[in-house]
């Protein structure tokens, strides 16, 4: 059970006509959630099967939404954490892991014409990665280019020659390389608009801040890792990809680190446009989600609020939160129009959801079959993910902001609604310092 301690002088702050609207506006949210969410996670990756990819799952969102605007307000502020675009793997082991059980089984005559093709293809992946590890693809560009787009146009006031915008970065290329796509595409849209960008170490304290505690609670040594992977091995040994690429069964120890291996290479492919190869077909849904169910579960613990990890992932993200929260004052009450964009990692997005408790992502779940229904890292921090709040004021002064996690409005479960998707800043700001 979730319990904020603060959560009662945010509700003491609304009248009963505020408090109307909101449960009218839950009614409404309620009324348009789409089927989608009902799905099981089997359904949907045996539908699209690439969102076993969870956090390589290339961004899909072409066209973005918005809630209708409440009569007298207009855009005056985003605040916006986006993720880099996609990339090539990060880790050439994923590569070699495969290849030489490959090729141990093909020295033991134990390999099928059909395993053979999918080394072959495996080998074509290694060798298109070389020099590219970690590296935004050309996709990846196109995704904040088209991110960029979609902001502009929805937003065109906020992107007049007088107003402020702030692009940072995490010190990694690929982040770098992603905030230079978006910031080039608006610069294509207007070129006399001012962009200001940094990628600077002492960003980092925000941008990608670990804590120490975290360190500990999410590294191959920390102490649920021995446990849990148990449960990976058991979901990783893949028998039915084994009979199709080896003449026996291996009795291997290796069996779970190869399919894991092979099941990193078969994900990455769809980040990457000129490669030619189709790797993931070789896994059937039951697999591939089971494969799936231990990758999103260790993301969980990692990074959510997991009574595993102690909340040490949530924990580090506060810097961040805080730092969202200090600008987002400064510049309302600058008056000026403004815009601040930050670049970093999936990690910081994951924690940062699930800290605010977005779209009920604040959730503290107990295994890995209750956070493959509740928690799916695909949904949260694909490729290219963003978490958007863009703020309106009316001539009032009234401040109410629009929370978007990649591109689509969202709840949050803890805060009353003023209008259907609609937040007072006050409470919000209030409900931030709380957690």
């Amino acid at each position: 059970m979730r319990y904020f301690p603060r959560k009662s002088l945010i509700l003491q702050k609304i009248n009963p006509m505020t408090l109307t609207r909101y449960f009218l506006a839950v009614a409404i949210a309620l009324s348009l959630v789409p089927v989608a969410a009902a799905q099981s996670s089997k359904s949907i990756i045996s539908a699209t099967p690439e969102k076993a990819g969870g956090i390589y799952y290339a961004y899909d969102i072409e066209t973005d939404s918005l809630p209708p605007v409440p009569e007298g307000y207009a855009p005056v502020y985003i605040s916006h954490y986006g993720r880099h675009g996609s990339r090539w793997p990060v880790n050439q082991k994923i590569y070699k892991n495969a290849g030489d059980f490959f090729q141990r089984q093909q020295l033991a005559e134990n390999i099928t014409p059909e395993g053979k093709a999918l080394w072959k293809q495996v080998t074509l992946c290694a060798g298109n990665a070389y020099g590219h590890l970690g590296e935004l693809t050309p996709m990846g560009e196109r995704q904040h280019k088209a991110i960029a787009e979609r902001m502009y146009s929805r937003f065109p006031e906020l992107f007049t020659n007088g107003g402020q915008i702030i692009a940072r970065s995490s010190i990694e290329p690929r982040c770098i390389m992603s905030m230079v796509a978006f910031t080039d595409r608006l610069k294509e849209l207007n070129t006399s608009v001012s962009i200001k960008k940094h990628a600077t170490p002492g960003d980092m304290d925000f941008i990608h801040h670990n804590t120490e505690e975290a360190k500990l609670n999410t590294g191959e040594d920390a102490p649920w890792m021995w446990e849990f992977s148990q449960y990976r091995d058991s979901v990783s040994k893949c028998g039915k990809v084994a009979a199709k690429l080896f003449k026996k069964v291996p009795e291997s120890d290796s069996i779970p680190l190869f399919m894991r291996s092979l099941y990193d290479v078969a994900i990455s492919v769809q980040d990457i446009d000129s490669l030619d190869a189709d790797i993931l077909s070789i896994f059937d849904a039951d697999e591939l989600t089971g494969l799936w169910k231990a990758s999103n579960y260790m993301q969980y613990i990692a990074n959510a609020k997991s009574p595993v990890s102690m909340n040490s992932g949530t924990e580090s993200v506060k810097p961040l939160l805080a730092e969202i929260t200090g600008r987002a004052d400064e510049m309302l009450a600058s008056g000026e129009a403004a815009i601040d964009l930050r670049f970093g990692h999936d990690t910081d997005l994951l924690r940062l959801v699930s800290l605010i408790d977005l779209d009920g992502k604040g959730i503290e779940l107990e295994d890995p079959e209750e956070a493959a229904e509740k928690w799916r890292n695909f949904e949260i921090s694909p490729m290219g993910a963003n978490l958007q709040l863009i703020f309106f004021r009316n001539k009032a002064g009234n401040v109410i902001v629009l929370p978007r996690l990649n591109e689509i409005p969202v709840a949050i479960s803890d805060v009353p609604q003023v209008v259907p998707g609609f937040y007072d800043w006050d409470l919000l700001k209030t409900y931030f310092a709380s957690l």
